[in-house]
């Protein structure tokens, strides 16, 4: 069972590449009702594997100029608090709870780009400065928690701010936001192996070695399927996800 983790990492890697999901919301519902770990096991896991599928499809972008590497950098520091305040939770928090908060934070995901209003008439601005960014550094902080608490990458919280009030285009966005999730990722699972967190190796190679393939699939196609598409993807597959999460957690 455990080669199952290599195709699951090339097709989860690839849609969240694609889109700029956090591939936690779908690695930890995998790693927990497929493999068989237990939720804290599985969320560090789940970092170890993103570590690698989200660098390699932020290198792929960087390398695509689809990213703006001094904001995606600013937006990863002002993240870090966040996330270390989402290991020390981690540590606080009932194992059921954790596959239910992570069931949750699927719907919310959804609805936040649902309930998000786009004028897709609008023209998307080729360059956003830093300074552009400063009035909404307070969202890196605040959504990272999750990242350290449920391995979900901030990039799904944070693509809605930079397409909606930044107005970057999409591929710019979700770029942004890759580069932003793997520096997230290393940081979560530096902190969760000091304070004694445990994850599978084995698990974690297989998976890792599909994301990496995976990540760099999803900022080619990324590049050529319109927004519009993009965003109902987006929330039609987290949708799904977290409808079965909280089913199998009921």
């Amino acid at each position: 069972m455990i080669w199952l983790n290599f195709p699951a990492g090339i097709l989860i890697a690839s849609l969240a590449t694609m889109v700029g999901l956090g591939g936690g919301v779908l690695w930890v519902p995998f790693l927990v009702f497929v493999m068989g770990l237990d939720p804290p096991q599985a969320i560090l896991t789940s970092l170890a594997i993103q570590i690698g599928g989200m660098a390699s499809g932020g290198i792929t972008a960087v390398r695509q100029k689809r990213t703006n590497l001094k904001l995606a950098l600013i937006l990863a520091a002002a993240a870090l608090p966040g996330v270390a305040l989402g290991v020390w939770l981690q540590k606080m928090i009932d194992t059921q709870a954790l596959v239910f908060l992570v069931g949750t934070a699927c719907l919310v995901i959804g609805l936040v780009f649902v309930a998000a209003r786009e004028d897709y008439r609008f023209r998307p601005r080729e360059h956003v400065s830093p300074r552009d960014a400063f009035p909404h550094l307070w969202a890196p902080p605040a959504f990272s928690v999750v990242t350290g608490l449920l391995s979900v990458g901030v990039g799904d919280f944070l693509v809605p701010v930079l397409r909606n009030r930044l107005q970057m285009r999409m591929d710019a966005a979700i770029g942004t936001c890759l580069v932003v999730m793997s520096l997230n990722a290393i940081f979560a699972f530096i902190l969760h192996v000091s304070a004694g967190g445990v994850f599978s190796p084995h698990v974690a190679v297989f998976g890792l070695t599909g994301a990496l393939i995976g990540g760099q699939i999803g900022p080619r196609i990324a590049h050529k399927v319109p927004d519009q598409t993009l965003k109902e993807i987006f929330i039609y597959g987290l949708s799904l996800v977290g409808i079965h999460i909280l089913f199998n957690a009921w």
